[in-house]
């Protein structure tokens, strides 16, 4: 694609020009090696000094989206830097184990949003109890951001919650009971196991393959077992990266209506996907499906903001959920996440995350064995099937050798089923795309040793 085929707006600032060239690498328009345009020229082109165009290109740079040399030019950054990591020290240990995403550059952003609610608000407002729903406006602005997502709701079904997990708890704390069973992916999240075990209900897995849940295998376990309530991630699915299509979300509502099930649809790892998307299983079966999603993933773990959308008739009860957890939201923590979403600030920081990860993922695909993990464009971790000699906990035993943290497989695993041969690594959890390449040269270099082998770095 040609530079001047993206939309800068007219007579930018240095920040648009940022915005715009992030945007088109998240959108796959401008990819790694690319060449830019020189300034001079993108200045003449935009009609903006030279100047401006310079500190777009160094921020660019700072932010890693970007290299120049000299006499070359600026290029989109991609691929695999020279690195010296293999007589690297394994003082400090490479986490890919922690579930993170980067936090955006939003330049000043929240100091603008701080001083607006700031001068709009009294300190006791902002430090104040609010509803344990949420005030409705910001449930309002909350149901307006799920229409765009194909999830048509009002502002009276959306509770607002302190994070995914958060609103994962008030749904099965109130949904089902002690002791009861919830069907779920036979790999799934670690912290919504965590949650099931600390409230005393039961998981039962339930077969996927690569394109998520299997229906087959979810209506023959409601036929022969009790369940109480269906747990499922149809987008982004941790750690497989799965993702339904519309046929098994379909299926996977018929069979939640045959048994009259309750649906709990997690969706806080699919909240980067801005375009494309299939409708959630929520706007299926709206009359039984609770739904949860999250802008920490957008915006960065300390976002804790999300929510859970439950049918009109169940909200009261779901609502009670979240005043005896944590209680209602942090008020302040809310206002900023629902002003910038009022604002379409999101848009921005989506397209942030999604080029970063493109970023990281082009990192991925120079090595051989890595490139053949399950990747999403939008999802900050890759699910790696391992070669034949290595077992998942030798392999993560290894790699702990060398100084690099992986989840241990089996706290995905529901139930006591084969153990797959196959790790989670979380890209997105380094801070630097230098400290990935670090780790993926020694995992690479894992990938092609056998076990018990020399793994010193």
């Amino acid at each position: 694609m040609s530079i001047k085929e993206i939309q800068f707006g007219e007579k930018p600032g240095y920040a648009a020009i940022v915005s715009a060239i992030v945007d088109a690498i998240a959108r796959r328009k401008l990819v790694a090696g690319e060449r830019l345009p020189p300034q001079r020229e993108l200045s003449h082109q935009l009609g903006v000094a030279i100047a401006t165009v310079g500190r777009a290109y160094t921020q660019l740079e700072q932010q890693g989206f970007v290299v120049s040399h000299v006499g070359r030019g600026t290029f989109i950054a991609g691929g695999r830097m020279v690195s010296a990591s293999s007589e690297a020290p394994l003082a400090e240990t490479i986490d890919l184990s922690t579930y993170k995403v980067p936090v955006p550059d939003i330049d000043t952003t929240l100091a603008d949003t701080l001083k607006t609610i700031i001068a709009e608000h009294h300190p006791q407002q902002l430090l104040g109890a609010s509803p344990t729903a949420g005030t409705m406006r910001h449930r309002e602005v909350m149901a307006n951001w799920l229409a765009r997502f194909g999830l048509a709701t009002t502002a009276g079904q959306v509770i607002i919650t302190n994070g995914g997990q958060h609103a994962t708890m008030a749904a099965l704390s109130t949904l089902t009971h002690a002791g009861e069973t919830i069907a779920t992916e036979e790999l799934t999240d670690p912290r919504m196991k965590s949650v099931a075990s600390y409230l005393d209900r039961k998981l039962v897995g339930v077969a996927i393959d690569e394109n998520g849940m299997i229906p087959e295998s979810l209506a023959e376990l409601c036929r022969d077992h009790p369940v109480s309530a269906i747990y499922v991630t149809p987008r982004a699915q941790n750690p497989t990266n799965a993702t339904l299509p519309a046929e098994r979300r379909i299926a996977i509502a018929e069979i939640a209506r045959r048994h009259d099930l309750p649906i709990i649809e997690s969706d806080i790892y699919g909240t980067l996907f801005s375009e494309g998307n299939e409708p959630p299983i929520a706007a299926i079966a709206p009359e039984r499906t609770h739904f949860i999603t999250s802008l920490g993933r957008i915006s960065g773990p300390g976002m804790k903001v999300g929510c859970l959308v439950s049918p009109l008739a169940d909200v009261a009860r779901t609502q009670s959920g979240v005043g005896m957890s944590t209680g209602s939201a942090s008020l302040i923590a809310v206002e900023i996440g629902m002003r910038w979403v009022a604002d379409n600030r999101l848009d921005s920081m989506i397209r942030w995350q999604q080029a970063e990860n493109i970023r990281r993922l082009s990192l991925l695909a120079t090595f051989p064995m890595l490139s053949a993990a399950r990747t999403h464009v939008a999802s900050p971790h890759v699910w790696l099937s391992l070669p034949e000699q290595w077992r998942a906990e030798d392999f993560v035993n290894a790699a702990a050798g060398l100084g690099v943290s992986i989840a241990p497989t089996h706290s995905f695993m529901v139930g006591r089923r084969t153990m797959p041969h196959a790790v989670r690594l979380v890209i997105g959890s380094p801070s630097s795309v230098e400290t990935l390449q670090m780790a993926c040269e020694r995992l690479e270099r894992l990938l092609n040793a056998q076990p018990k082998g020399n793994f010193e770095g």
